[in-house]
């Protein structure tokens, strides 16, 4: 077998696992409001384990009822009104193969009022959280007894639930995290001071389980560093290791990061695959029972070689399988070229924390396979044809749903290269796994039948000779342009020309117009040679990127030198200057830059003039993608594969 090491069977606390993959803490955002196991979220898991996954830890469990929330719909085990769902959740695993285990939580200082009755958040001392600017309320012994007790019922009623373990989260400045941490921990009686005291608050919840439930399987995750200063260091996490292993512990879960070092933790697509393994290696060489650890894993290959190298005994592909359950199976099957995989976008994160409901960019039915798994699929085409238009994420989406409900499908792509928008996202630094995307994408279509026309622009004369059934139109949106004076000038450029190298120039002056991701990104490719100005209008550089992806992404611009202009909207390009207003000046103001290549990065708008031509000239013609909406990749799978869903 290719993989040998990652599938071979493993062993946490004498469970019995199929192979060596598991899915670390994902699923939030996908249970009820008063923390039952919603059907998405017990389908979400299932789909997992049919899929092929090891083992599965659920994501964020509250111990309390009351405090600890960090999400409005989290899943919850403080009751036994909790039982009866976690219990079909723990069924519909076990009948795929897999094992879970439920990841025992509460928020501490990192757990906001407005979803705690307006409790303070507690932790180990009163010090100022410096990302939400909250102070932490100290807590007392009883406190902290309570809690021990809370965590413990948690795995009582996991048991009873048929959970095969209990995973504790004493990682990511959470509330066991920071008794942990010196970063948080400021104590100075029994629950801080030294390492064995600062992990107190966990060896006896994991004796007060022992206690309970007897030889019941607990996991502890804990950060391998802080990267804060002051904080958890390596040597510091082994120490914390060992403790915990003398206190019981069946397994370590090595992560790291707290929420001041965020991208540490959830990382974008800046990082690199294994970046962090130095952290789990080094823990694993120092104990004994097994450990598990996620690398910001993309591909099966990547997976088996930390194995073969010892970093840890499981690795966690998490949101790997959220980007393609099939994961394991397809690997397994040796069709690694129809993994969609993860392409560090944050969408995911992003979903839960902006709206509570979990998505992903790559694969639209994540956090809603209830009703858009192939399952549900109307199988009725009967070789009827189905044109698309378009060959980006959208319509590529739309076509591999329409050959999968059995249409005879054509795709009509005006350039010699597939992924749209997408594609030109592949050219900056760093987004070689956009690309990836691309080639699955054009894979599945092969997989399912989509014969694909490039270099075929689409007008109704041509379209109506193959005769459709339906069009669906995916043509993708245009490049907004401001209307201003010179931008016919020989030193003005589409973002499209430079990114697709149809001009180049080295060691220029370039003004980047638009300070959006488009603009951000291009300046980006462009800063590898050239002194780099981003001009943009408002105050806010990339607004509608995710707060994680574009600080770190603002952050290297800083490093290379990149200049960022806000409140600068572009007024005229003259010969080697460009005029800039100022759009934060009560009485009008302008500026020039001197500049030797002027690059419009301003992003794209809707087009809907093919939609209405095909609309007039057949009978079903439906949209995705920019040419009906803004957006991004998610927008662009959403709508391709939604909109011909009942076509």
């Amino acid at each position: 077998m290719k993989y040998q090491k990652l599938f071979e069977k493993g062993y946490i606390g004498g469970v019995e696992i199929r192979n060596r993959v598991a899915m670390t803490a994902m699923g939030n955002g996908l249970a009820t409001w008063d923390g039952e196991a919603s059907p998405e979220l017990i389908r979400f898991y299932e789909d997992r384990a049919r899929g092929g996954c090891g083992l599965i830890f659920t994501e964020f469990t509250r111990v309390d009822e009351n405090s600890g929330a960090c999400n409005p719909n989290q899943l919850c085990i403080a009751s036994r009104k909790h039982v009866r769902s976690v219990q079909r959740m723990a069924e519909c695993v076990h009948r795929h193969g897999a094992k879970i285990f439920v990841q025992l939580h509460h928020g501490g200082r990192e757990a906001p009022p407005a979803l705690n009755g307006g409790r303070q958040p507690m932790g180990p001392s009163a010090i100022i959280n410096q990302v939400n600017g909250l102070v932490s309320a100290e807590m007392t012994k009883a406190e902290i007894d309570e809690i021990v007790g809370k965590f413990v019922n948690g795995a009582a009623n996991c048991k009873k639930a048929g959970i095969d373990g209990v995973e504790l989260h004493a990682a990511h400045g959470y509330l066991l995290g920071s008794f942990i941490s010196p970063y948080t921990n400021k104590r100075t009686d029994d629950y801080g001071g030294n390492a064995e005291n600062c992990c107190r608050i966990v060896t006896d919840i994991i004796r007060g389980i022992r206690a309970a439930c007897g030889n019941y399987p607990v996991c502890v995750r804990i950060n391998g560093s802080d990267f804060v200063e002051g904080g958890i260091t390596l040597d510091y996490a082994v120490q914390v290791a060992r403790i915990l292993e003398s206190a019981g512990a069946d397994a370590i879960n090595v992560s790291c990061a707290v929420y001041e070092t965020v991208p540490n933790m959830i990382e974008p697509n800046y990082y690199d695959e294994g970046w962090r393994k130095a952290l789990a290696k080094t823990v694993k060489a120092r104990i004994c029972i097994p450990v598990v650890a996620v690398n910001t894993i993309k591909f099966p290959a990547t997976a088996e070689k930390l194995l073969e190298e010892g970093v840890s005994d499981f690795v966690g592909v998490s949101r790997g399988q959220m980007a393609d359950p099939e994961w394991v199976n397809k690997t397994r099957a040796g069709r690694e070229d129809l993994i969609r995989k993860c392409m560090g976008c944050m969408q995911c994160n992003k979903s839960v924390v902006m709206d509570g409901y979990l998505s992903c960019a790559a694969n639209p039915v994540t956090g809603r396979g209830t009703m858009y798994n192939d399952e549900y699929l109307i199988r009725n085409g009967d070789g009827r044809r189905v044109v698309v238009i378009g060959g980006g994420p959208a319509g590529m989406q739309a076509a591999i749903v329409l050959a999968k409900r059995g249409f005879r499908v054509d795709l009509l792509e005006k350039k010699d290269y597939l992924g749209g928008m997408a594609y030109l996202a592949t050219v900056p630094p760093h987004k070689t796994m956009v690309a990836e995307f691309i080639k699955t994408l054009t894979a599945e279509m092969k997989e399912v039948g989509v014969a694909v026309h490039m270099n075929t622009s689409a007008d109704v004369k041509m379209v109506k000779k193959l005769e459709p059934y339906a069009v669906v139109v995916a043509n993708g949106g245009t490049e907004i342009v401001p209307k201003v004076a010179g931008l016919e000038a020989a030193n003005v450029h589409t973002m499209e020309e430079a990114l697709l190298k149809k001009v180049t120039f080295s060691g220029k002056r370039v003004a980047v117009i638009g300070g959006g991701m488009v603009g951000l990104e291009t300046a980006h490719y462009l800063c590898q040679d050239n002194q780099v100005t981003i001009v943009e209008m408002t105050a806010t550089p990339g607004a509608t990127m995710y707060p994680t992806v574009r600080n770190k992404l603002l952050s290297i611009l800083k490093d290379e030198g990149v200049e960022l202009l806000l409140n600068r909207a572009l007024s005229a390009v003259e010969g080697d200057s460009i005029v800039m207003d100022c759009t934060d000046s009560r009485e009008p103001r302008q500026e020039r830059l001197t500049v030797d290549e002027v690059v419009i990065a301003a992003g794209r708008k809707p087009n809907l003039s093919l939609y209405h031509e095909m609309e007039k000239a057949f009978g079903k013609v439906v949209m995705a993608g920019d040419c009906m909406m803004g957006g991004c990749i998610l927008e662009a799978t959403r709508t391709g594969n939604d909109n011909v869903w009942f076509l």
